[in-house]
C-alpha cells in the first residue's frame, strides 16, 4: 500500500492531526506534505533491529542509536518537517542526528529516496544510509558542502565506515537472519 499524501500542512496541523490519530497511527510532515505511513514486514524490522542493536553495541561514542518512532523535528526556513527515521544517531548537545538510516519497503521506498533525502540534506545531516533488505545493500550519501554525494553501495562482504562516530559496522550483520 503507498502512504497517503496530504499537501500544505503546517506543524500545528501534524501536531492536531497526531493528537488525534491512534497510537499505533504514524504520520510525518515533510515540507508540508502529511505522509500516513503504514505497517512494515518482519524483515524491515529485523533489519532496523540488527541496525540498532550493532550500533547500541558501540561503546567508544557518546552518541546513542534511537529507532522510530522517535520524532525529529527539522526547521528549514521556518517550515517545520517532523520525519521518524528508521534508524538515526544521536550525539550530545545536538537536536539533528549526525547519520540516518532509512530501510526501504515498497510504500516508503520513492519517499526515503526523494523528499527525505532533500529533507536530509538540507538540515545538514553528515550521513545518509539508504538500506534495502531484499537486495542486501547499504547506500552511502556523505554531506558535503550543504549536498550529499554517494559515497557507493555495500553488500553483505562490505564493513561500513560510519563517520561521524568513527566506527566500522558489518553489512553482514545488519542482514543477519534476514531471508
Amino acid at each position: 500500500m503507498e502512504a497517503i499524501k496530504l499537501d500544505n500542512y503546517t506543524y500545528q496541523d501534524y501536531l492536531d492531526i497526531d493528537s488525534t490519530t491512534s497510537e499505533d497511527t504514524r504520520v510525518e510532515l515533510i515540507f508540508g506534505e502529511i505522509y500516513m505511513m503504514s505497517g512494515c514486514t518482519a524483515n524491515h524490522q529485523d533489519t532496523v533491529g540488527n541496525i540498532y542493536f550493532n550500533l547500541r553495541s558501540i561503546k567508544n561514542t557518546t552518541c546513542i542509536p534511537r529507532v522510530a518512532p522517535y520524532d525529529i523535528k527539522i526547521n528549514i526556513d521556518h517550515n517545520i518537517s517532523v520525519v521518524q527515521p528508521d534508524v538515526m544517531i544521536l550525539c550530545e548537545d545536538n537536536e539533528l542526528p549526525c547519520a540516518v538510516f532509512e530501510v526501504l519497503s515498497p510504500s516508503t521506498a520513492s519517499k526515503d529516496k526523494g523528499v527525505k533525502k532533500e529533507l536530509y540534506e538540507l538540515a545538514g545531516i553528515k550521513e545518509y544510509y539508504i538500506v534495502n533488505s531484499d537486495l542486501k545493500i547499504v547506500d552511502k550519501f556523505l554531506l558535503d558542502n550543504g549536498r550529499y554525494y554517494y559515497v557507493k553501495g555495500f553488500n553483505t562482504t562490505d564493513t561500513i565506515k560510519i563517520d561521524c562516530i568513527d566506527t566500522d559496522i558489518s553489512v553482514e550483520d545488519i542482514f543477519e537472519n534476514i531471508d
